[in-house]
């Protein structure tokens, strides 16, 4: 994971140099903390968005690890950010039309296979040819 963060750091500063924002996606965990505002319910469930851009942030600081420390403004208010690597779920720029999203095939289950009693029984493939003709044969 070490080095996936490598490569969203490396992708973060580019797109923020070239286009003057970058986004990153954050979920929640007890690792991670925004300041005294927290993360909503909502937030805790979907994630939360970070916009860094020349205004919105006073201080940045990526250590070695991967973990980011940050100051950031929600509306008037600045709190103190500080975002766990494992938490880090991607990087976006919608300018840019560029995003780098994070997964840890590791942590990812596989699909359970059907039991062969619940596969279905018909196909998953569905012939055009037989709409085709149909069709063909409605326009003359």
């Amino acid at each position: 994971m070490k080095k996936q963060v490598e490569y969203l750091q490396r992708l973060f500063y580019d797109l923020w140099n070239d286009f003057g924002s970058v986004y990153l996606l954050v979920k929640h965990s007890d690792a991670t903390h925004i300041g005294k505002r927290g993360f909503t319910d909502q937030e805790k469930t979907q994630g939360l968005v970070l916009v860094f851009n020349n205004k919105t942030n006073e201080r940045l600081d990526w250590d070695d690890e991967g973990n980011l420390s940050c100051v950031l403004a929600f509306g008037e208010r600045k709190e103190d950010v500080f975002i766990h690597r494992d938490d880090l779920l991607g990087v976006f720029s919608p300018e840019a039309a560029v995003q780098l999203l994070l997964s840890d095939i590791s942590t990812e289950q596989p699909p359970e296979p059907k039991p062969d009693a619940e596969k279905d029984s018909a196909p998953q493939v569905v012939s055009l040819s037989k709409f085709k003709k149909q069709k063909a044969n409605k326009q003359q």
